[in-house]
């Protein structure tokens, strides 16, 4: 199964604000919910929030597709790192410098993983961190 989504971390501020325009000129055009507003009403509104965001996106920012063998916690750091290690190994180098660059990966690999796990906790809410639960050995 793949999913479908925007690397919104690659846009630089202009591309931001330029993807801001036409959702801000989208917001105004809609009919704004009142305090009797039923629930088709709401329905009806948050898909139209989520087609309307999801053109923006489209025109706007890369696509990613994620997938049960993608790796949110890879960067650039890491990618650099595996390809001066590879670039060693391919040279025939199987000296310290390659050993260091080696370790110098897994430990990058580590902090990512690390980091993007202490990032998922803090950013859940209210009864999502029970899910953390889960993902701990007893």
């Amino acid at each position: 199964m793949h999913i479908i989504r925007w690397n919104l971390a690659s846009l630089s501020k202009e591309e931001k604000e330029a993807a801001e325009n036409p959702w801000r000129e989208l917001e105004r055009e809609r009919a704004q919910l009142g305090k009797k507003c039923m629930g088709d009403n709401v329905e009806r509104e948050a898909e139209s929030c989520q087609e309307t965001l999801s053109k923006v996106l489209d025109a706007k920012a890369k696509k990613i597709r994620i997938c049960t063998r993608s790796k949110r916690w890879w960067n650039s750091e890491i990618k650099e790192s595996r390809s001066a290690l590879g670039r060693g190994k391919r040279r025939g180098r199987r000296s310290e410098a390659a050993a260091r660059a080696k370790a110098e990966l897994q430990k990058s690999i580590r902090e990512s993983k690390s980091w993007m796990g202490y990032d998922y906790v803090q950013n859940l809410k209210g009864g999502e961190v029970w899910r953390v639960s889960k993902l701990t050995n007893p």
